[in-house]
């Protein structure tokens, strides 16, 4: 331990590797507190929300919940109704039932309330406001939330609003969930390298010194607790820094939107004991890391400074990770509950693993190539040190390659998930907000709007049978339902307006008043260039029977009295659906800004680790060989000529590797793709070509990593080779 303690006091390169240890150290525990820390902030959402999951527990209340929008913002309503008396359990948050009369607001919708004429939002909650919600009962600050009391619900029965703890795996189908998982994964390897370049900064003159002390009659016990000494203080440092800089950065992560706003500031706190395994566990691995690569110098410390040979055996490798990952896709798509992607998360870490494994075989092949094959000076020195130590030469490159594999696995996954997110459809015009489900007469929506209403009947056409092919039909006038549909061109006279004639003669409505009847033997049939859900729009005089039937109606509207519509439509037709193309398209929006903006910061922290560890190795590879480039200079060699053999050393198993990790993130992109599609249900698979942009992004950051290179070799001079 002494003779640790006074190289570290008196020997520079070992200080500088000490601090960037501590750096490395730092960054990675801050980092990975930062990530374990995102899943808690997603369940404390959940635990919030609980009280929304209505489930049939009982008889005591009814619960109907509905999706509103208000310029630009959604808004959860609830309507709630008594279905017996009693005390109704509450959670947190809500105070008390609001009985039928009383609304309960979020506090941001009640500014809004309060700020806003009546007959363009508050009129959507009649009754009144009795309390606010607290921040026990929201999703996120400024969430518009809405609990109304009414005399009865058509709608789910539970047992009360209590809540007891959710699970954010329910939301949109587990994806979230998949993702930050996966996050998790792929930016803890980058740091895992930063941590290991760093380590292995004085990697060799330390091995010389420890196998000098051993061949002087040190043991094995004596050199493994001088190198746990050493490689501690820098791990240890950088550990207690890493988790006081994570408080902070905690906080400032709640500031990043996510589903529609942003975070508490307790929701992105790890546990305790989860901070406290970090702390503790990273100083270890470093340690074991360090005492790891002990191994020649305790058992033959005269081959400290042979050169280490890889083995083709790696590549295989890639193969059988790749094997792990597509098992656990097959095993997720069967199983559930909470180890449900356990295996493909092990298998995707497997792969991540596989390629820094395999990653010094493909540099000595590159080295092999360049030496047989080239002639200039620069690249025949990088390449004898890429065949020659393919393994200290690929260590720079992994956090680099492991960041390109990221980078195509994102941007393979990114299209596919926007084809699956609820966009607005082209069945409705997009200034038309149509109301499903319609059992009340339309004279107070008549009454409370001026804009034209247009009654319409859904249904269906098909042979009658409980199974095969059916068309799902509007019953309407087509002047009037040409005003809210897309694509219908009408003319004069009773027609039927589809795509095609009907094959199936059997009409019947929806809703709990079924009608059933047939379509006349001859009808004509007007061309219909629909692209959305409704397949056929029929006019009422060729089905006269149901004149008067009403279960749907559209309002087309401006943009000045949109609200008002909305309002109207709400506070008149009770219970019904409102299909809004804008409230949808303010869903997907809401969901491919948050994938997006999460792939970006993933991937920005991926590089940036990744370059920092290339520069970190790069530099300690000219400080492990400052001797052999001392002879080199004293010989005479330009140092332009070396500059530019260092550059190459980086950026060519950098450009050879990030081809493969290219292919492997493509591969991987496409099984996580399969296994958000079998979460959401639908969706395409496509493919573009910027999912080979990261690795043209990977050999530019080792580029300007390899600068690094430049300013630790002109401190070298020939007097370096004397002195060692």
């Amino acid at each position: 331990m002494r003779i640790a303690l006074a190289v570290l006091r008196r020997d520079r390169r070992s200080q500088v590797a000490t601090v960037l240890v501590a750096l490395g150290v730092m960054i990675a525990v801050s980092l990975v507190l930062w990530l374990v820390a995102a899943p808690n902030g997603l369940q404390a959402r959940a635990d919030r929300t609980a009280w929304r999951d209505a489930v049939d527990q009982g008889s005591r209340i009814s619960v109907d919940q509905t999706t509103d929008s208000f310029r630009d913002r959604l808004v959860e309503r609830f309507d709630v109704a008594r279905d017996e008396p009693g005390d109704v359990p509450v959670a947190a948050g809500l105070g008390r039932f609001p009985e039928a009369g009383e609304v309960l607001l979020s506090p941001a919708l009640a500014e809004l309330v309060r700020t806003t004429p009546p007959e363009k939002l508050g009129n959507r909650f009649p009754g009144k406001v009795i309390g606010e919600l607290g921040q026990e009962a929201l999703k996120y600050p400024g969430e518009l939330v809405a609990v109304v009391g009414r005399t009865e619900v058509d709608g789910l029965r539970t047992a009360g609003l209590a809540g007891s703890g959710g699970s954010y795996r329910d939301d949109y189908h587990g994806m979230l969930y998949l993702l930050t998982r996966v996050g998790l994964v792929v930016l803890v390897v980058p740091c895992l390298v930063l941590v290991a370049s760093a380590a292995r900064l004085t990697a060799a003159k330390r091995e010389r010194r420890l196998a000098a002390l051993r061949l002087a009659g040190a043991s094995p016990r004596q050199v493994i607790v001088m190198t746990a000494v050493e490689t501690a203080v820098g791990a240890v440092v950088g550990s207690v820094l890493g988790v006081v800089l994570a408080q902070p950065f905690s906080h400032l992560t709640a500031e990043i939107p996510w589903e529609g706003g942003t975070w508490y500031p307790g929701d992105f706190v790890p546990s305790p004991a989860v901070v406290t395994a970090v702390a503790v566990l990273a100083p270890v691995l470093v340690i074991g890391a360090a005492i790891m690569g002990l191994r020649r110098v305790v058992s033959r410390p005269l081959a400290a400074e042979e050169q280490r040979r890889v083995r083709s055996w790696r590549l295989v490798s890639i193969a059988g990770a790749l094997g792990v990952f597509f098992l656990g896709i097959v095993y997720a798509q069967q199983a559930g509950g909470d180890s449900q992607f356990t295996v493909v998360l092990l298998g995707l870490g497997a792969v991540a693993f596989a390629l820094v494994l395999a990653g010094p075989v493909v540099t000595a092949w590159v080295g092999r190539f360049f030496v047989g094959r080239w002639r200039k000076p620069s690249t025949l020195l990088a390449g004898r040190r890429l065949a020659g130590d393919p393994v200290a030469a690929f260590r720079g490159s992994a956090g680099v390659v492991i960041a390109v594999f990221t980078g195509s696995m994102a941007l393979t996954m990114l299209p596919g998930l926007e084809s699956q997110v609820p966009y607005r459809d082209s069945t409705w015009r997009e200034d038309a907000i149509v109301a499903q489900q319609v059992t009340t007469g339309l004279a107070p929506l008549r009454a409370a709007t001026s804009a034209p209403v247009v009654p319409m009947l859904e249904g269906y056409v098909s042979n009658g049978a409980e199974s095969g092919y059916s068309y799902y039909v509007v019953v309407g006038r087509c002047a009037e339902v040409a005003t809210v549909l897309t694509g219908l061109d009408c003319r004069p006279g009773p027609a039927v307006y589809s795509h095609e004639k009907l094959r199936e003669d059997q009409f019947r409505t929806t809703g709990p008043d079924e009608v059933r009847l047939t379509l006349p033997e001859q009808y004509e049939v007007r061309e219909f260039d629909g692209a959305g859900r409704v397949q056929a729009v029929i006019d009422p005089e060729v089905l006269p029977s149901l004149a008067g039937r009403v279960s749907m109606v559209g309002v087309p509207t401006t943009a000045e009295n949109r609200e008002v519509v909305h309002t109207a439509l709400i506070g008149t037709l009770p219970g019904v659906r409102l299909v809004d193309g804008e409230q949808r398209g303010l869903h997907g929006d809401t969901l491919m800004a948050d994938l997006r903006r999460a792939t970006v910061i993933g991937l920005s922290i991926a590089a940036v680790l990744g370059g920092i560890g290339a520069a970190v190795a790069a530099a300690g590879s000219v400080i492990d060989r400052r001797r052999t480039f001392g002879a080199l200079i004293a010989a005479g060699t330009p140092i332009r000529v070396l500059s530019h053999a260092l550059r190459r050393e980086v950026v060519l198993p950098v450009f050879a590797v990030t081809v493969a990790a290219c292919g492997a993130g493509i591969v991987v992109g496409l099984g996580l793709l399969t296994l958000a599609r079998g979460l959401v249900g639908h969706g395409e698979m496509p493919l573009t070509p910027w999912v080979v942009a990261p690795v043209g992004v990977g050999v530019v950051v080792a580029l300007v990593a390899a600068l690094a290179c430049g300013p630790v070799l002109r401190g070298i001079s020939p007097r370096d080779y004397a002195a060692e």
